[in-house]
């Protein structure tokens, strides 16, 4: 009779066990503390500003005589909890869909948001500590934002929300300058200014109106861009095709600053006489209009060349900051 021989194999699993009483707790008779925080009414942020930018910082509020002090058993998880949208990364914590979130800060510090930090086991209170709030733009705000009276988050240390951090709210307007579209008339030329290549008619001057701007920009860039109507000629000239509804041949537009030199396109001018106090800007321009094609025998009436309708379109982009 043969015999066989079993052999077993097991495993010891181990799982950790977790007592069901709290790592923290308040201190006795002790509970959360609520304070608010001061902002603004109304908040106006310039349109361009960059994501990232801090928009606004309140004054810090110094907590004393409050009786939120807790304790800890062993080391908890903590940090900042949302109430008024998504749970954070790191230190920003989301203002709903607003495009701004906010940090708090304790003691100068931006706090994590919860459950990131790790608070050391012991018992502590918050009696001469200083907190404020900081707001931050994180997206494109494109109208105006309300952000309603109420509790922002919690100062959350493992089971104990120690402390709450409220404002009374406000309106968040993005802020920017009405610039109404410009028409500009060129006047009639004959085709004997162009009897050559590059040869052009005077410029004339035009302006592009800044209207209404408000207090707090604090610098106004523009940006000119040829449309898909009529696109780019030669790059660095500032010159644009005739759109295609013009008849004349030969000749395109040329876009030239104050001092007319040839506009570069796609490139961020400074506007160089913008105040911060806001109000009402002229940024002077010129155009003319040049030939384009190689110069022949017969002048205005080279191979090329036909008189008829000019007109062209350009982009004015105002960026605010």
């Amino acid at each position: 009779m043969s015999k066989s021989t079993l052999f077993f194999a097991f495993f010891i699993l181990i799982f950790p066990i977790y007592a069901n009483s709290a790592i923290c707790s308040f201190y006795k008779d002790h509970a959360m503390t609520t304070f608010d925080v001061s902002v603004p009414s109304t908040l106006s942020i310039p349109r361009d500003t960059p994501n990232g930018t801090v928009v606004y910082e309140s004054p810090p509020v110094t907590l004393n005589s409050i009786n939120s002090s807790y304790t800890c058993t062993a080391n908890s998880v903590s940090g900042i909890k949302n109430n008024v949208g998504e749970s954070g990364k790191d230190k920003l914590l989301p203002i709903g869909n607003t495009g701004l979130a906010w940090s708090w800060k304790y003691k100068g510090i931006r706090v994590n948001a919860f459950p990131v930090d790790i608070s050391v086991k012991g018992t502590y209170g918050f009696n001469g500590t200083t907190h404020s709030l900081v707001i931050v733009k994180t997206a494109n705000i494109t109208n105006a934002q309300k952000i309603p009276s109420g509790i922002l988050g919690y100062y959350q240390i493992g089971e104990v929300s120690a402390l709450a951090m409220s404002i009374q709210g406000m309106t968040i307007l993005p802020q920017s300058c009405e610039t109404p579209d410009v028409k500009v008339d060129m006047g009639e030329n004959d085709l004997s200014q162009f009897s050559e290549f590059g040869k052009h008619t005077d410029p004339v001057g035009f302006t592009v109106k800044v209207n209404n701007c408000p207090r707090g920009i604090n610098k106004i860039t523009y940006t000119l861009s040829p449309t898909p109507n009529s696109p780019e000629v030669s790059a660095g000239s500032g010159v644009v095709s005739l759109n295609q509804n013009s008849t004349a041949k030969g000749i395109a537009l040329q876009l030239l600053d104050s001092n007319q030199f040839p506009i570069e396109f796609n490139k961020a001018y400074l506007f160089s006489g913008y105040s911060t106090e806001g109000g009402n800007y002229n940024i002077p321009l010129n155009a003319q209009y040049i030939r384009t094609v190689p110069t022949g025998n017969q002048g205005g009436l080279d191979p090329g060349m036909r008189a008829g309708s000019a007109n062209a379109e350009i982009w004015f982009i105002m960026s605010y900051l």
